[in-house]
């Protein structure tokens, strides 16, 4: 029995869908199956028409003749989310990297520590 990895299908979904987003024509499954390895990943044409109609179904792409597909406003906006989930997932890995770095010690207050700070505007708070 195969299992399918719902993360990896998302993937690979997700780098299709950018692929069409840097293009202003019908892309088809031979030229997105090029590109793919740019993302890291290696699909056959075949591979790449199946996660083509999946997102057809979802309304992520439409299909345009036999010229190829094109990135509806739902796959942009999917696109533009992931890119911020990725960007989040960085972030968060960096300071687990540097958590492991932490050379604080305690007895006497010397060391390196990570702190995450931000900033908000004064403006963005209620005065009581």
């Amino acid at each position: 029995m195969v299992t399918v990895d719902p993360h990896d299908v998302e993937r690979k979904m997700i780098a299709i869908l950018q692929i069409l987003n840097r293009s202003s024509e019908p892309v088809g499954a031979r030229a997105i199956a090029r590109q793919l390895p740019e993302f890291g990943i290696n699909l056959t044409e075949r591979a790449v028409r199946y996660h083509l109609q999946l997102m057809d179904e979802r309304g992520l792409t439409e299909q345009v003749g036999r010229e190829g597909r094109l990135i509806t406003a739902l796959g942009r906006n999917e696109v533009a989310s992931a890119l911020v989930t990725d960007k989040v997932g960085f972030v968060i890995a960096r300071i687990q990297s540097l958590a492991f770095q932490t050379t604080l010690n305690t007895a006497d207050g010397t060391g390196m520590v990570v702190m995450n700070t931000a900033f908000f505007p004064r403006e963005h708070f209620r005065r009581r």
